[in-house]
């Protein structure tokens, strides 16, 4: 029962991916590559299955080896078709699916003898295509997928694939990680060949392992796909991916990851597209009016002092002492400021402090500090257009520009991006 469950589980996994492409995918320039990709190795892998598991002569054992000698060829090309579409080579040749007449040709063969087996040398014909004719088209598709990868990783601007540089959150080509993750399966396919037999008749134990290798490399290949189109991809995308779905608080930071990518690779008519619909977005945005500039928008910072009584403040006081150390010496802007760091500067308790900030500017004093920074951050945007996020959040007193997209997102209620689209929509 367990041997039986091990080797049909790389079909589940190539089932489970065809669904979810379908519904989350579909629009993915691969899409099609992908989906007969798929579908070819989850039959073959059915046939394989099934071949192993009923008696031999049987009429599902006799049928398994007929569909294999369609769906088996297929594999190959299939794979070349889907890693060209990755490196963006769209144009085809006339005879580019001329070898699907090679599977035609061994299926409709296989069907011919078994309903003609009427003596010993058809029933010969019928073992010898289904066996070493079949397995030296299988050898002569993987030497050509083997000059394929040689070719496409020495001649294409292929990124490295070092899978190291991968997990320490680099990025690395798609089609490497593709390459990588269909190896073991061909190697599987290449001992099925050398064996000429199939692998899942072996002993219990190969027949287990070798489904396991299969289905953890097929899921891992099917978890590139929701990729599509990119062409370069790192870890830490895997785990936005995966954040997205159940961390409502990591939605700021993917988004505007997403955005950045997508502004990246976007073209002409995409950009044209993308501004309507922010243009249409902003227009909910309401700005803070000052009726002293005519329509200036008022900044962050003012409208947290402006929490302070209009009674003169003494420069000795406590209030006094700590709105200069924020406005005057800007120490908000010290990454690893905490509130101790404050009292100490004031020379003062931690406690009648915090409490001093809660009740002057009814917010908490990591509230007020990630307030002010993302007013410094905003003037400093206005004033340095081409900066990078990364050198924004590190002039704003941010540890990263991942905290610092969560923090302006959390307190303007927009990303960067989306805000400083809207200061050149009013202006």
């Amino acid at each position: 029962m367990v041997y039986t469950l091990f080797i049909f589980l790389p079909v589940a996994v190539c089932l489970f991916w065809l669904v979810v492409h379908i519904l989350l995918a579909s629009k993915a320039e691969t899409f099609p590559e992908f989906i007969c990709l798929c579908f070819s190795v989850a039959v073959y892998l059915f046939s394989d299955a099934c071949h192993a598991t009923q008696p031999n002569g049987s009429t599902l054992d006799t049928g398994s080896l007929i569909v294999a000698l369609f769906f088996g060829p297929c594999i190959i090309p299939l794979i070349i078709m889907y890693l060209r579409k990755l490196m963006h080579k769209r144009r085809r040749h006339q005879f580019a699916f001329s070898w699907i007449l090679i599977p035609t040709v061994l299926f409709t063969g296989g069907i011919l003898l078994y309903f003609l087996n009427y003596d010993e040398r058809v029933n010969y014909a019928f073992k010898l295509i289904t066996g070493p004719i079949f397995h030296a088209v299988l050898a002569v598709e993987l030497v050509v997928l083997l000059v394929f990868i040689i070719i496409t990783l020495r001649y294409n601007k292929i990124l490295p694939g070092n899978i190291i540089a991968f997990f320490k959150g680099k990025q690395v080509s798609l089609v490497r990680l593709q390459i990588y993750a269909f190896s073991m399966p061909l190697g599987i396919m290449i001992l099925r060949i050398i064996l000429s037999d199939n692998l899942y008749t072996a002993q219990a134990w190969a027949a287990i392992a070798s489904a396991s290798i299969i289905m953890v490399s097929l899921f891992i290949f099917g978890l590139n796909a929701m990729y599509g189109f990119h062409s370069k991809v790192s870890w830490h995308d895997f785990k936005y991916l995966v954040r997205y779905n159940y961390n409502a608080s990591n939605k700021a930071e993917v988004v505007s990851r997403v955005l950045d990518e997508m502004l990246e690779e976007a073209d002409e008519e995409t950009l044209k597209h993308i501004q309507i619909k922010v243009s249409d977005s902003l227009s909910s945005i309401e700005w803070v009016e000052s009726g002293d500039n005519g329509g200036e928008k008022t900044r962050l910072a003012e409208s947290i002092f402006k929490a302070v009584p209009t009674t003169p403040l003494d420069d000795d006081s406590l209030i006094g002492r700590f709105q200069s150390l924020m406005v005057d010496k800007q120490e908000f802007l010290q990454p690893k400021l905490t509130l101790d760091d404050v009292a100490d500067e004031l020379h003062s308790n931690k406690t009648y402090v915090s409490k001093m900030v809660n009740n002057t500017y009814n917010m908490g004093f990591p509230e007020l500090v990630n307030t002010l920074r993302v007013d410094y951050a905003q003037q400093y945007i206005l004033t340095h257009r081409d900066a990078r996020q990364d050198e924004i959040a590190t002039h704003s007193g941010f540890l990263s520009a991942s905290s610092f997209n969560t923090i302006f997102k959390k307190v303007t209620g927009v990303t960067p991006k989306v805000w400083i689209a809207s200061v050149d929509k009013v202006s």
